[in-house]
């Protein structure tokens, strides 16, 4: 074998072995941007421009028996009515969402209001990829461990009531809310009214709260189960009226659910990345042996 071939073939491999094959990465529904922000309410466009995006998609809107307001289903168009945001740092998972009032229903920046965001999941250990996709509940009873359920983030101030805060629920499989609603760890959220809609921000510590599993490495992933947004404002006089957005089009909790979902894989976000001296020294063997090819090739030619 000619000594140029022979350095060729060596100083290919010394750079190929830091480039992995991309067929090993596993593909997601959603892939976080690299950011961090800050839980005031308001999202914005700087702030959040490395973020994935979702559509949030029109929800019905009923009464409970206690006329509270209630998510009863998707809207006739399906249409999109708002905007989810997803990325992380790393530590912290950020979700954010804009809903507009496009018909003008809630009164701008109203009095009295009730708002609110639900991010429901399936955490999955890591190392078990097969799990991350299986967008099933795996509890059986709402005793079981809280690595599944929704985050809710709440705040109202109304003419009866006032409260806010952020919560933790289970859901069994299949469609059982267990309504516990205890104190989320590790979980802030914020709003802002926008003109008759909102903004919502939610913050979620992947070390030290139910969303505990991943570690903000690449291809770490869990179910993203299922989003909502919801805004009800009312003058003093008592006249309002309410938006609401979701991902997907239907609620995860009605009897019809067909169990979609999405894979969100966190991104490794490292503030700086520094080679290791192998690194370093690996790619300069390479990087040289093909200095080295060319000119032996260029001499050859002469």
């Amino acid at each position: 074998m000619k000594p140029r071939w022979l350095l060729l073939g060596v100083s290919l491999i010394c750079v190929l072995v830091l480039f992995p094959a991309a067929a090993l990465s596993q593909a997601a529904t959603v892939n976080p941007g690299c950011g961090t922000a800050t839980i005031d309410g308001r999202v914005g466009t700087a702030e959040w421009a490395n973020a994935a995006e979702l559509p949030l998609l029109e929800y019905l809107v009923g009464s409970s028996a206690e006329g509270r307001p209630q998510i009863e289903g998707v809207g006739p168009s399906q249409a999109q009515t708002g905007t989810a945001y997803f990325m992380n740092d790393e530590r912290y998972l950020y979700v954010g969402a804009i809903l507009p009032d496009a018909e003008s229903d809630v009164p701008n920046n109203p009095p009295f209001y009730d708002v609110f965001m639900v991010v429901a999941f399936e955490d999955e250990p890591v190392g078990e990829p097969d799990a991350w996709v299986d967008c099933e509940w795996e509890a059986t009873s709402c005793d079981d461990p809280e690595d599944e359920g929704w985050l809710f983030g709440d705040e109202a101030l109304m003419p009866d009531y006032s409260y806010g805060g952020v919560s933790f629920g289970h859901w069994v499989a299949p469609h059982e809310n267990c309504w516990d609603g205890t104190t989320a760890n590790g979980v802030a959220f914020d709003w802002a009214p926008q003109g008759g809609g909102g903004h919502f921000e939610m913050r979620v510590d992947l070390q030290n709260s139910p969303l505990n599993n991943p570690d903000s490495g690449e291809g770490d992933c869990f179910d993203l189960r299922w989003m909502l947004t919801y805004f009800y404002g009312v003058t003093a006089a008592g006249g309002g009226d309410s938006v609401a957005g979701g991902w997907p089009d239907e609620p995860v909790d009605q009897g019809n659910y067909t169990g979609d979902c999405s894979v969100l894989c966190l991104n490794p976000c490292e503030v700086e990345f520094v080679p290791e001296p192998g690194t370093l020294m690996l790619l300069g063997s390479g990087l040289a042996g093909l200095g080295g090819y060319a000119t032996l090739r260029w001499r050859t030619k002469e």
